[in-house]
């Protein structure tokens, strides 16, 4: 479970930006890992599948099957290859035990764990060792970007509301509320609009029972950030300024803005040409291929949508929408079944998903969203994920 939730964190079995010395952090993370995944496959004697299961079950088939048929058409280059082992090696394994293995504790404790690795992060970020050597001085995890440690601080933020913690509540709000100015912090507006988006759902499903409390905790929320000048010193953390850049009375240049639309229209055009997909990690080349005079800088669509049906066509696309579609489905469910039960990890479940969900459309990648397959594997586990004691 430890080394699960720390691939789950890295996304790469190896990575050079994680040298402790002579000593590779994930590199030794990833041999207790596969030491572990041997003797946990052994344990599944058998399976029943419903209709998520198996659909999420097909999409990691054509996963694992396109990219060898799609290379040898296209080509192999690093950056894929990469992409492919890392997403074959970390998620489908540990989504398979989890699906198949888990039960109420097992996610509880793997939920804490995951926690910690928030709290790690948050910690770091707090004493100065989060900050990059970009020039924008936008926060980042150990081993991953700006985007990645704002979506860690969204989890954190969702975790704390809805887990069932023995914690007082001045505590809770006073972490909340941490976690939510070092996600400003990352400048990555992706993860903060997906956050608030979320609390609108949350507000639009809960309206008379949550219209008061929200209220209340915003006006106090705005009036010590108001009177005690904490805005202008949240300002000069990382850059926070970043995140609000387009509704700037500066008129801040929407340049980010406009690449998204540059990804989405040259990722239209890949798929045009090439609807049964060009492979992992073949996006760019591909894309600039065919728009040599509008050169794409990144190498990933930054839309999961766009980049399963560049990458591995729109017939793995089908599957990954109906899957998901299944999943929100099943969450929301069995969160009013046991909407009564206090230890219910459904709600939980639920905005988890809406959130790496919608944090997926603008600041998506296959790989980097870990989480959320980890998320769809606990929703579709048979057994509820409820205390038997409540």
């Amino acid at each position: 479970m430890l080394s699960s939730c720390a691939l789950l964190a890295i996304g790469r079995i190896y990575d050079e930006r994680l040298e402790l010395g002579v000593v590779n952090i994930a590199s030794l993370v990833s041999i207790v890992y596969f030491s572990s995944l041997f003797f946990m496959l052994l344990k599944i004697k058998k399976t029943s599948f419903t209709k998520s299961k198996t659909l999420f079950y097909f999409f990691f088939f054509f996963i694992i099957v396109m990219n060898p048929i799609l290379w040898l058409y296209f080509d192999v280059t690093e950056y894929g290859f990469s992409k492919a082992i890392n997403f074959c090696l970390i998620v489908i394994p540990i989504s398979l035990i989890i699906v198949e293995l888990y039960r109420y504790k097992d996610v509880l404790n793997t939920l804490y764990v995951l926690l910690g690795v928030v709290f790690f992060l948050a910690f770091i970020a707090l004493v100065g060792l989060s900050i990059t050597e970009r020039t924008d001085g936008r926060m980042a995890t150990l081993g991953g970007g700006p985007i990645v440690f704002g979506r860690w601080m969204g989890f954190g933020i969702i975790s704390l509301i809805f887990l069932p913690l023995k914690i007082r509540s001045i505590y809770k709000h006073f972490l909340i509320v941490i976690l939510f100015v070092l996600a400003l912090s990352s400048g990555s507006r992706g993860p903060v609009f997906a956050l608030f988006l979320t609390g609108l759902i949350y507000f639009l499903f809960n309206f008379k029972k949550s219209l008061f409390k929200i209220f209340a905790t915003t006006s106090i929320l705005f009036l010590v950030l108001f009177f005690s000048g904490l805005n202008k010193k949240i300002s000069e953390i990382g850059n926070a300024e970043r995140v609000f850049m387009n509704v700037s009375s500066k008129g801040i240049s929407k340049q980010s803005t406009n690449t998204r639309k540059n990804l989405a229209y040259g990722s239209l055009i890949l798929i045009k040409n090439y609807p049964f997909g060009v492979g992992s990690g073949n996006w760019q080349v591909l894309t600039n291929s065919l728009r040599p005079n509008h050169l794409m800088p990144l190498e990933y669509p930054h839309n999961i949508f766009l980049e399963i049906a560049c990458e591995y066509g729109i017939h793995t696309l089908v599957i990954f929408l109906v899957m998901v579609f299944y999943a929100v489905n099943l969450s929301y469910k069995k969160m009013l079944f046991f909407k009564n039960n206090n230890s219910s990890l459904y709600p939980l479940f639920f905005y988890l998903l809406v959130f790496f969900f919608l944090n997926s459309q603008i600041s998506g990648m296959l790989n980097d969203s870990r989480i959320l397959f980890f998320i769809i594997s606990c929703i579709i586990i048979n057994k509820p994920l409820v205390s038997l004691n409540e």
